[in-house]
């Protein structure tokens, strides 16, 4: 087992997207029973390659999201299983859905992760996770509900116009991971909505967005903003 970079994985399935640091797949049946068929024979894929990706599906909407959990990134282990199944998509003639796939992380900002670390436990019931070189975040033992991310930053750092309507700093705002494909016409709605960008530095891979109460919203892609 190989681990894939994410544009390494991007590049060899282009009809998946990288979202997160996970491979994801919206595909639409005819009907609920072409779902169903379809979930079928994924499930035989799933256990002739002895990989378990995690999928949802609504009435005829199937999404499927590969990692490997095991090491915690992308491997040549998922690309090669959504190889496997972009030949079931084609064969069953399920139309892909680009646009449905993103993901959100509700992120915390404060000085002292761990001090404030229990309750958001306890509030949740969530398991922590991360590690040595990954940010501390708390996950939805189901993985049906999206992580809460932290992120250590002392107050006296925060930039003076750092600030909500309240006065006090910033201490949460919403990170959106959308396909790249569709990142900066998501950001171009978003300001058309009200809104105001406060930072393109890092586009394309990042804008920060803020609606007119303050409330910051980071719009991320995984592409280079070199």
């Amino acid at each position: 087992m190989t681990n894939v970079t994410s544009a390494e994985a991007q590049e060899q399935l282009p009809g998946w997207t990288v979202v997160d640091g996970r491979l994801e797949i919206s595909v639409r049946a005819k009907d609920f029973e072409g779902a169903i068929e379809f979930v079928n024979r994924f499930a035989d894929v799933a256990e002739e390659m002895d990989h378990h990706p995690d999928f949802d599906i609504r009435y005829n909407t199937i999404r499927m999201r590969v990692v490997s959990h095991d090491v915690g990134g992308l491997t040549d282990r998922d690309t090669k299983f959504a190889a496997e199944l972009d030949k079931l998509i084609d064969d069953l003639e399920l139309k892909r859905q680009p646009k449905k796939v993103s993901r959100t992380h509700l992120v915390v900002v404060t000085p002292d992760i761990e001090a404030i670390l229990p309750f958001w436990k306890a509030v949740l019931d969530f398991k922590e996770s991360g590690g040595e070189d990954q940010p501390t975040m708390l996950v939805d033992r189901s993985d049906v509900l999206d992580p809460v991310r932290f992120h250590q930053r002392a107050y006296a750092n925060i930039p003076e116009d750092d600030v909500d309507p309240s006065g006090g700093p910033v201490s949460m705002h919403l990170d959106v991971f959308v396909p790249a494909e569709f990142a900066e016409q998501r950001m171009q709605n978003a300001i058309e909505a009200g809104g105001k960008l406060l930072s393109e530095a890092d586009a394309p891979s990042m804008w920060e967005l803020a609606d007119l109460d303050g409330n910051r919203a980071y719009l991320r892609s995984e592409q280079s903003n070199t």
